[in-house]
């Protein structure tokens, strides 16, 4: 999947390990992450064993140990979790999607569960530009060049150019659309809560609860989660209120 992206898109070799990087030094902000390498950098990426092409050792998520949960009510009981000072994340859409992991004529770089889970959720919301209506998502990316892959599968950046959002820095936690804010799957991968995970840091980034890697006037956050061979999707948006969008 990942040597087909970057042939398709033309993607810089340098990407993968911009991403890890990005993800391993958020990770430092993050008290539950598992990987915290304070040394990190290209070179120290790149002079990784390699695990397969173009994958390296410092590209790839751990094992690690863990558990998630979250605490879902209906809009009275966030209402006065809201009243008693515990702002709610409001949950305004979700979606799953499912395909074979094999057929004639998939597309694993841009499988189509992938497109039609966001298209499904953002038809929900009323989110027409995705970039610039949403301020940050929580992906689930154990290999780096999956970031770049799940930008453009999910609508956010156009075909062959989600390398050059992490290029630019545009999905660093300073950056115009932060991905991965608590470090995300690369830093920390307890296997079955991996994606609940980036449902629940998605839910803080819009309570205002995610301290050192909180994104600064987070109102709306993305979460993606897939499982198998890229096959299997689940998604959701959430929002600092009901009508985040001012709709």
């Amino acid at each position: 999947f990942m040597r087909s992206y970057i042939a398709r898109s033309g993607a810089p070799l340098d990407v993968g390990p911009m991403v890890a990087v990005k993800d391993r030094l958020n990770a430092l902000k993050n008290p539950y992450a598992h990987l915290k390498l304070a040394d990190i950098s290209l070179e120290t990426v790149k002079a990784s064993p390699m695990m397969w092409d173009p994958v390296r050792y410092l590209e790839s998520c751990p094992s690690s140990d863990g558990a998630c949960a979250v605490v879902l009510t209906d809009e009275a009981g966030g209402r006065a979790a809201e009243a008693a000072g515990r702002p709610p994340a409001w949950v305004l859409a979700s979606a799953v999607r499912s395909e074979p992991s094999s057929f004639p004529g998939r597309d694993p770089v841009r499988p189509q569960g992938a497109v039609d889970a966001a298209a499904d959720i953002y038809a929900q919301v009323g989110i027409t530009r995705p970039r610039e209506q949403i301020d940050c998502a929580e992906l689930y990316v154990p290999f780096s060049w999956y970031e770049p892959m799940w930008l453009e599968a999910h609508l956010i950046a156009e075909p062959g150019a989600g390398w050059k959002m992490v290029e630019d820095g545009t999905t660093a936690l300073d950056g115009d659309f932060p991905v991965n804010m608590s470090g995300g799957v690369l830093s920390s991968n307890p296997i079955g809560a991996s994606g609940l995970l980036r449902f629940a840091e998605a839910a803080m980034q819009v309570r205002g609860t995610a301290g050192e890697h909180q994104v600064d006037g987070a109102k709306v956050a993305l979460a993606q989660a897939y499982g198998a061979s890229a096959q299997y999707f689940a998604m959701w948006i959430v929002g600092s209120s009901l009508d985040p969008l001012g709709s």
